[in-house]
């Protein structure tokens, strides 16, 4: 077991494939809440939560993951990616509101729309992936 945990909800496959790579790079553990929505999070010091966007709004199943994981998430280092159609300021402005509405510090988004890397995921994948390294 890892002291790591990726937690995410996917609709279209971006996010799974996106939760799946940076699991893969920092050898953590992984959880797709469509499947498992009961995680031991005890383990674990870190827990990167990812969901994409739809219409605005973060998918519900990872909302309710973070409601009812409040007082156990605030004792740990939480980190949350989002998986978006929007870049720049947009796309800014739309973590920016998910953070807030989950009261979470740490946060970060991924653009389907900038340039990709090996893998076929935005470069800025890679670059969290360093900062959760060092």
């Amino acid at each position: 077991m890892s002291d790591t945990a990726v937690i995410y909800s996917s609709f279209a496959g971006k996010t799974r494939k996106i939760a799946n790579y940076i699991a893969g790079k920092l050898d953590a553990d992984i959880f797709d809440l469509k499947v498992q929505s009961n995680i031991d999070l005890s383990g674990f010091s870190r827990i990167i939560v990812g969901t994409g966007v739809h219409a605005g709004r973060p998918y519900s199943r990872v909302t309710k993951f973070i409601e009812e994981n409040r007082s156990l998430l605030n004792d740990k280092e939480v980190v949350l990616f989002i998986s978006c159609l929007y870049n720049g300021e947009r796309a800014e402005n739309q973590c920016s509101e998910i953070t807030k509405e989950y009261d979470l510090s740490n946060s970060v988004f991924f653009s389907t729309r900038s340039e990709k890397n090996e893998a076929g995921l935005s470069k800025d994948v890679d670059v969290f992936i360093e900062r959760m390294k060092s």
